[in-house]
């Protein structure tokens, strides 16, 4: 629903003709009916808490539930939590793709082929093949390749910093709102009258900074 809701954006912003928006939305149809034939089921959520820890996430293809290594992995009813505390260590890896929610404070964190959410303070975070973004970071670093081919994601910077690669394969639409903050913005763009364009523009960025520096290449 809410790649068909982006692609109607488009047509209205003129990004897209009427008939390159029609062989979208039959793209997106038979995608989602050859979901549905091959029994396809998302990956879990992992809730990650750290305060004051090193941690690292793999998102790894073909493991069919969450391990780790340092802490202790919970089950719960809506997926997994995984606590850690002052100066301690662990390791968490999950299916590929999976979403990982971060509640962080004080921490650093390396994450890999994951999905990542939820709110950082005062942390450093290293990120390699992300594939979906939905965090806030205050006071913090975040230094991230992303691979985002389509969904909606969201970043917002509060006295933070921020470099993001957009991996090749990578297809969406960029949009920042920036006050009090350094942007710079360069690779293989299109400038488009609400942000930029990557690709087809299939997928969606969305960007709020807040007296941050934000860099962002293609």
């Amino acid at each position: 629903m809410e790649d068909k809701r982006r692609i109607l954006e488009m047509v209205r912003e003129g990004v897209l003709s009427p008939e390159e928006a029609l062989e979208l939305l039959a793209v997106l149809e038979d995608r989602e009916e050859g979901r549905a034939e091959e029994g396809f089921s998302s990956p879990p959520l992992v809730r990650l808490v750290a305060q004051g820890a090193e941690v690292r996430v793999v998102g790894e293809k073909g493991l069919a539930s969450p391990r780790a290594e340092g802490g202790a992995l919970v089950a719960q009813e809506e997926g997994y939590l995984l606590r850690l505390g002052l100066r301690e260590r662990g390791r968490l890896w999950v299916p590929e793709g999976s979403p990982v929610r971060l509640e962080a404070e004080g921490s650093n964190l390396e994450l890999s082929r994951v999905a990542l959410a939820g709110v950082a303070h005062g942390c450093n975070l290293e990120g390699e093949g992300l594939l979906g973004l939905d965090l806030r970071l205050v006071a913090g670093n975040l230094e991230a390749g992303l691979l985002l081919k389509e969904g909606s994601h969201r970043l917002d910077l509060e006295v933070a910093n921020a470099e993001l690669r957009l991996l090749p394969g990578s297809d969406l639409l960029l949009e920042v709102e920036a006050r009090l903050s350094s942007l710079e913005v360069e690779g293989a763009w299109t400038r488009t009258p609400s942000g930029y364009r990557l690709g087809e523009g299939r997928g969606a960025l969305k960007v709020r900074a807040l007296a941050s520096n934000l860099e962002l290449e293609a």
